[in-house]
Protein backbone atom coordinates (compact mmCIF):
# COMPACT_ATOMS: atom_id res chain seq x y z
CA UNK A 1 0.00 0.00 0.00
CA UNK A 2 1.43 3.23 -1.02
CA UNK A 3 1.20 6.48 0.56
CA UNK A 4 -1.80 7.58 -2.02
CA UNK A 5 -3.71 4.68 -1.00
CA UNK A 6 -2.92 5.12 2.42
CA UNK A 7 -4.29 8.71 2.18
CA UNK A 8 -7.50 7.84 -0.01
CA UNK A 9 -7.92 5.15 3.07
CA UNK A 10 -8.44 7.77 5.75
CA UNK A 11 -10.02 10.22 3.67
CA UNK A 12 -13.14 8.23 1.99
CA UNK A 13 -12.64 4.67 4.18
CA UNK A 14 -13.25 1.33 2.61
CA UNK A 15 -15.95 0.66 0.71
CA UNK A 16 -15.08 -3.44 -0.47
CA UNK A 17 -13.11 -5.08 2.73
CA UNK A 18 -10.77 -7.26 0.93
CA UNK A 19 -7.75 -8.41 3.41
CA UNK A 20 -5.64 -5.83 2.96
CA UNK A 21 -8.28 -3.36 4.14
CA UNK A 22 -9.95 -5.66 7.32
CA UNK A 23 -6.25 -5.45 8.54
CA UNK A 24 -6.19 -1.98 7.69
CA UNK A 25 -9.20 -1.35 9.64
CA UNK A 26 -8.01 -3.52 12.85
CA UNK A 27 -4.72 -1.51 12.53
CA UNK A 28 -6.42 1.67 13.20
CA UNK A 29 -8.49 0.13 15.53
CA UNK A 30 -6.12 -1.24 17.94
CA UNK A 31 -3.97 2.00 17.75
CA UNK A 32 -6.77 4.27 18.96
CA UNK A 33 -7.87 1.43 21.50
CA UNK A 34 -4.57 1.73 23.12
CA UNK A 35 -4.57 5.15 22.85
CA UNK A 36 -8.17 5.15 24.92
CA UNK A 37 -6.49 2.77 27.16
CA UNK A 38 -3.39 4.76 27.93
CA UNK A 39 -5.69 8.08 28.67
CA UNK A 40 -7.72 5.66 30.60
CA UNK A 41 -4.78 4.49 32.91
CA UNK A 42 -2.86 9.00 32.91
CA UNK A 43 -6.56 10.01 33.67
CA UNK A 44 -7.78 7.42 36.54
CA UNK A 45 -8.96 9.23 40.02
CA UNK A 46 -10.06 6.11 41.41
CA UNK A 47 -8.28 4.64 44.35
CA UNK A 48 -8.12 1.24 43.00
CA UNK A 49 -7.01 1.15 38.94
CA UNK A 50 -8.72 -1.82 37.15
CA UNK A 51 -6.47 -3.26 34.41
CA UNK A 52 -8.60 -5.97 33.47
CA UNK A 53 -11.48 -2.83 32.81
CA UNK A 54 -8.49 -1.35 30.65
CA UNK A 55 -8.44 -4.46 28.64
CA UNK A 56 -12.03 -4.94 28.06
CA UNK A 57 -11.93 -1.58 26.73
CA UNK A 58 -9.82 -2.29 24.21
CA UNK A 59 -11.18 -5.35 23.24
CA UNK A 60 -14.67 -3.52 22.73
CA UNK A 61 -13.38 -1.50 20.17
CA UNK A 62 -11.81 -4.56 18.09
CA UNK A 63 -15.22 -6.35 18.43
CA UNK A 64 -17.16 -3.33 17.59
CA UNK A 65 -14.80 -2.81 14.59
CA UNK A 66 -15.61 -6.62 13.92
CA UNK A 67 -19.36 -6.36 14.16
CA UNK A 68 -19.20 -2.95 11.93
CA UNK A 69 -17.41 -5.10 9.04
CA UNK A 70 -19.41 -7.78 9.10
CA UNK A 71 -22.74 -5.95 9.05
CA UNK A 72 -22.08 -3.46 6.59
CA UNK A 73 -24.88 -2.66 4.27
CA UNK A 74 -26.43 -5.97 5.01
CA UNK A 75 -29.84 -5.46 6.51
CA UNK A 76 -30.55 -9.02 7.11
CA UNK A 77 -27.02 -9.39 9.34
CA UNK A 78 -27.81 -6.09 11.01
CA UNK A 79 -31.55 -7.02 12.32
CA UNK A 80 -29.62 -10.86 13.06
CA UNK A 81 -26.99 -8.87 15.30
CA UNK A 82 -29.72 -7.30 17.18
CA UNK A 83 -31.63 -10.17 17.79
CA UNK A 84 -28.57 -11.43 19.22
CA UNK A 85 -27.58 -8.88 21.20
CA UNK A 86 -30.70 -8.75 22.68
CA UNK A 87 -31.10 -12.02 24.52
CA UNK A 88 -27.35 -11.36 26.21
CA UNK A 89 -27.65 -10.52 29.79
CA UNK A 90 -24.68 -8.20 31.18
CA UNK A 91 -24.00 -8.94 35.00
CA UNK A 92 -21.10 -6.90 35.53
CA UNK A 93 -21.67 -3.78 37.07
CA UNK A 94 -20.28 -0.77 35.87
CA UNK A 95 -19.84 2.09 39.17
CA UNK A 96 -17.93 4.75 37.90
CA UNK A 97 -20.39 6.45 35.08
CA UNK A 98 -16.65 7.91 33.90
CA UNK A 99 -16.10 4.12 32.92
CA UNK A 100 -19.50 3.41 30.95
CA UNK A 101 -18.63 6.54 29.04
CA UNK A 102 -14.81 4.86 28.02
CA UNK A 103 -17.02 1.88 27.00
CA UNK A 104 -18.98 3.58 24.89
CA UNK A 105 -15.81 5.57 23.70
CA UNK A 106 -14.36 1.99 22.50
CA UNK A 107 -17.23 1.13 20.53
CA UNK A 108 -17.96 4.47 18.56
CA UNK A 109 -13.64 3.68 17.85
CA UNK A 110 -14.75 0.68 15.95
CA UNK A 111 -17.69 1.74 14.93
CA UNK A 112 -16.37 4.40 13.10
CA UNK A 113 -13.34 2.62 12.02
CA UNK A 114 -15.39 -0.75 10.94
CA UNK A 115 -17.33 1.44 8.59
CA UNK A 116 -14.05 3.03 7.27
CA UNK A 117 -14.58 6.64 8.99
CA UNK A 118 -10.99 6.83 10.22
CA UNK A 119 -10.90 10.36 10.47
CA UNK A 120 -13.55 10.72 12.27
CA UNK A 121 -12.27 8.37 14.99
CA UNK A 122 -8.93 10.08 15.28
CA UNK A 123 -10.09 13.51 15.56
CA UNK A 124 -13.08 12.48 17.76
CA UNK A 125 -10.49 10.77 20.29
CA UNK A 126 -8.17 13.31 20.41
CA UNK A 127 -10.92 16.42 21.19
CA UNK A 128 -12.24 13.65 24.06
CA UNK A 129 -8.70 13.35 25.61
CA UNK A 130 -7.67 16.91 25.60
CA UNK A 131 -11.30 17.45 27.56
CA UNK A 132 -10.60 14.67 29.61
CA UNK A 133 -6.86 15.76 30.38
CA UNK A 134 -8.48 19.50 31.38
CA UNK A 135 -11.18 17.97 33.64
CA UNK A 136 -8.73 15.27 35.43
CA UNK A 137 -6.57 18.75 36.52
CA UNK A 138 -9.07 20.38 37.78
CA UNK A 139 -11.58 17.92 38.97
CA UNK A 140 -10.98 16.85 42.69
CA UNK A 141 -8.10 20.37 43.29
CA UNK A 142 -10.56 21.20 46.45
CA UNK A 143 -10.70 17.98 48.53
CA UNK A 144 -8.56 15.46 47.28
CA UNK A 145 -7.90 13.43 50.82
CA UNK A 146 -10.17 11.52 52.92
CA UNK A 147 -9.12 11.55 56.44
CA UNK A 148 -10.26 8.96 58.53
CA UNK A 149 -9.62 8.81 62.53
CA UNK A 150 -11.78 5.76 64.89
CA UNK A 151 -11.46 6.43 68.52
CA UNK A 152 -12.94 5.89 72.41
CA UNK A 153 -15.80 8.70 72.60
CA UNK A 154 -13.89 11.40 69.99
CA UNK A 155 -14.56 15.07 70.01
CA UNK A 156 -14.93 16.49 66.93
CA UNK A 157 -13.11 19.87 67.99
CA UNK A 158 -10.01 18.02 68.88
CA UNK A 159 -10.06 17.12 65.43
CA UNK A 160 -10.79 20.33 64.18
CA UNK A 161 -8.11 22.29 66.67
CA UNK A 162 -5.58 20.14 65.00
CA UNK A 163 -6.71 21.00 61.29
CA UNK A 164 -7.05 24.33 61.95
CA UNK A 165 -3.14 24.51 63.48
CA UNK A 166 -2.37 22.80 60.17
CA UNK A 167 -4.19 25.63 58.03
CA UNK A 168 -6.04 22.52 55.98
CA UNK A 169 -9.26 23.19 54.50
CA UNK A 170 -11.65 20.39 55.63
CA UNK A 171 -14.91 19.26 55.96
CA UNK A 172 -16.67 16.48 57.95
CA UNK A 173 -18.66 14.42 55.81
CA UNK A 174 -19.19 11.65 57.98
CA UNK A 175 -19.84 10.11 61.87
CA UNK A 176 -20.65 7.32 62.91
CA UNK A 177 -20.56 6.40 66.83
CA UNK A 178 -21.67 3.61 68.98
CA UNK A 179 -21.56 2.99 72.62
CA UNK A 180 -17.76 2.98 72.85
CA UNK A 181 -16.44 4.49 69.65
CA UNK A 182 -16.34 6.95 67.22
CA UNK A 183 -15.59 7.29 63.64
CA UNK A 184 -14.91 10.66 61.46
CA UNK A 185 -14.55 11.03 57.86
CA UNK A 186 -13.56 14.38 56.91
CA UNK A 187 -12.74 16.11 53.23
CA UNK A 188 -9.43 17.91 53.28
CA UNK A 189 -6.94 19.31 50.63
CA UNK A 190 -2.55 18.42 51.35
CA UNK A 191 -0.66 20.75 49.43
CA UNK A 192 2.62 20.84 51.57
CA UNK A 193 1.45 19.15 54.55
CA UNK A 194 3.52 16.57 55.55
CA UNK A 195 1.18 13.07 56.00
CA UNK A 196 3.49 11.34 58.55
CA UNK A 197 3.71 14.57 60.66
CA UNK A 198 -0.02 15.52 60.71
CA UNK A 199 -0.98 11.54 62.09
CA UNK A 200 1.87 11.39 64.52
CA UNK A 201 -0.12 14.85 65.69
CA UNK A 202 -3.47 12.85 66.05
CA UNK A 203 -2.39 10.26 67.61
CA UNK A 204 -1.10 12.80 70.79
CA UNK A 205 -4.60 12.79 71.62
CA UNK A 206 -5.04 10.07 73.86
CA UNK A 207 -8.61 9.01 72.39
CA UNK A 208 -7.73 8.12 69.26
CA UNK A 209 -6.99 4.73 67.92
CA UNK A 210 -6.71 4.93 64.16
CA UNK A 211 -5.89 7.36 61.88
CA UNK A 212 -6.02 6.94 58.23
CA UNK A 213 -5.39 9.00 55.28
CA UNK A 214 -6.64 8.09 51.95
CA UNK A 215 -6.56 9.28 48.21
CA UNK A 216 -10.34 10.79 47.44
CA UNK A 217 -12.05 10.67 44.27
CA UNK A 218 -14.87 12.65 45.06
CA UNK A 219 -17.38 10.34 46.30
CA UNK A 220 -18.76 8.69 49.51
CA UNK A 221 -20.88 6.62 50.14
CA UNK A 222 -22.45 5.16 53.59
Amino acid sequence: MNKENLIDLLINGTKLYTIENIIFNFSITVILAFFIYLVYKKTNSSVVYSQNFNLTIVMIALISSLVMMLIGNNLAISLGMVGALSIVRFRAAIKEPRDIAFLFWAIAIGLASGSGAFLIAIIGSIIIAIVLFLFSKTAYSSYSYLLIIKGNNLKCECIQDVLRNYKIPNKMCMKNTSLDSTELTYEMTLKQVNKDNLIEHFFTIKDITEVHIVSYNGEVSG
